[in-house]
């Protein structure tokens, strides 16, 4: 019989990857791997288009989930299987690997912050931070400016990272929200470490339903008010 999960403070150890590496050889693992995989290609089937080039997508609650269950090395291989047959079943433009990159880089970030570690608001919004701003925001606009240069890098820029920044809150409160729900399950079941779960209290439940509430209304404005926002972007980086 297997002894408790460990909980690491940090990635950097040699334990700590060790334990990744033998999710590879756990039946349970790869089942978990197979089961969110396939609910974030189902995911990724419900796009919000707002532009040729940006969309809104909710697989990155699987691929979190994902991470948190199986580990880094573990996130690399999904990462690519939910790309390819993602795009595969709902291309929204050419195929380019550049976006491979970013959806194994998305969940190995998501990984290293989740995975056999003591859940906190900080560590989902630290994860959800390097997430929107240098991986969706950042590298997302060299890719856009490889694929399309119709427009300057700099409006690239723009235009995602207003999307990301309005996202973030409201993403950070969805992973939290998923977190919170599935603490019990997930515990039962030995899915996590003992003492590693998200345990929401009152006022954690009140700030994310305000947070909640204040990110939807501001994500449905940044949707209708699109348009206008590009417009304003592309006379701005000419």
């Amino acid at each position: 019989m297997k002894g408790p999960l460990v909980i690491y403070p940090h990635p950097f150890s040699k334990a700590y990857w060790k334990d990744a590496a033998n999710e590879f050889s756990s039946l349970k693992s790869l089942c978990y791997s197979a089961l969110l995989c396939a609910l974030a290609i189902l995911l990724e089937q419900f796009q919000i288009p707002i532009s040729q080039s940006l969309y809104i997508s909710v697989s990155f609650v699987a691929v979190g989930l994902c991470s948190l269950l199986t580990g880094p090395l573990m996130a690399v291989p999904c990462g690519v299987i939910v790309d390819l047959v993602g795009f595969a079943l709902h291309p929204t433009g050419p195929f380019f690997p550049g976006y491979t990159l970013t959806a194994v880089l998305s969940a190995v970030v998501y990984a290293l912050f989740f995975y056999r570690a003591k859940l906190t608001f900080g560590r989902v919004m630290a994860a959800k931070g390097i997430v929107n701003l240098f991986i969706n925001t950042l590298l997302g606009s060299v890719w856009r400016v490889v694929l399309y240069g119709n427009s300057p890098f700099l409006y690239y820029i723009c235009s995602s990272g207003i999307k990301n920044l309005i996202l973030f809150p409201l993403e950070v409160c969805v992973l939290c929200w998923l977190f919170g729900l599935l603490r019990k399950p997930l515990l039962q079941f030995r899915a996590i470490p003992e003492g590693s779960d998200l345990h929401l209290q009152a006022k954690h439940i009140a700030a994310l339903a305000v947070l909640t509430l204040v990110g939807a209304g501001l994500l449905v404005a940044f949707i209708l008010l699109y348009p206008q926002i590009t417009s304003f972007l592309k006379g701005l980086f000419k």
